[in-house]
């Protein structure tokens, strides 16, 4: 890994820790975390643990407003269920050739990155991130962003998002 690589890392641990509050934390990851992997888009769904549904945290993606109800039902075909289903967090270089599901229009790139956010095994959540050019997500990519997953996961054992 580049030294600007781990400087940049460093920054988002910075903006971590300095955060007023849960929000801010989970702002500063899906505005930051992008930035350190040079992908263009990130977001945060939180597992419904009444419905086992995902469910929209935070993002960085401008056209679905600030505070948007958006969920993934476990019916859904997405990446998201898929990573789920294999227990198994995905690096995914082309959307529609590897697993079949169509780009949508918005993203410049068929790159994506869905990363399972876990503490003791038990799935809190999954982190995406989308829209990286060239080679798309390496492995570096997906150790820095489990590295943050870790993170979260731990945070969000010992929280309840709902009164925050």
């Amino acid at each position: 890994m580049q030294e600007n690589y781990l400087e940049t890392l460093y920054e988002l641990a910075k903006e971590l820790n300095t955060a007023d509050d849960i929000p801010g934390i989970l702002d500063a990851v899906i505005n930051h975390l992008p930035k350190v992997l040079g992908a263009r888009y990130c977001s945060l769904f939180i597992k419904n643990p009444s419905s086992g549904e995902l469910e929209i945290k935070a993002h960085n993606h401008l056209d679905i407003g600030e505070d948007p109800f958006i969920n993934v039902g476990t019916e859904q075909e997405s990446i998201m269920n898929l990573v789920l289903s294999r227990d198994a967090s995905l690096i995914i270089h082309d959307i529609e050739e590897q697993i079949g599901v169509q780009n949508k229009q918005k993203y410049d790139t068929k790159s994506f990155m869905s990363i399972l956010i876990k503490h003791s095994g038990d799935v809190k959540g999954v982190l995406n991130l989308a829209d990286k050019p060239k080679e798309g997500f390496t492995k570096d990519d997906m150790l820095i962003t489990t590295i943050i997953s870790e993170l979260l996961g731990a945070l969000l054992a010992r929280i309840d998002l709902n009164t925050v």
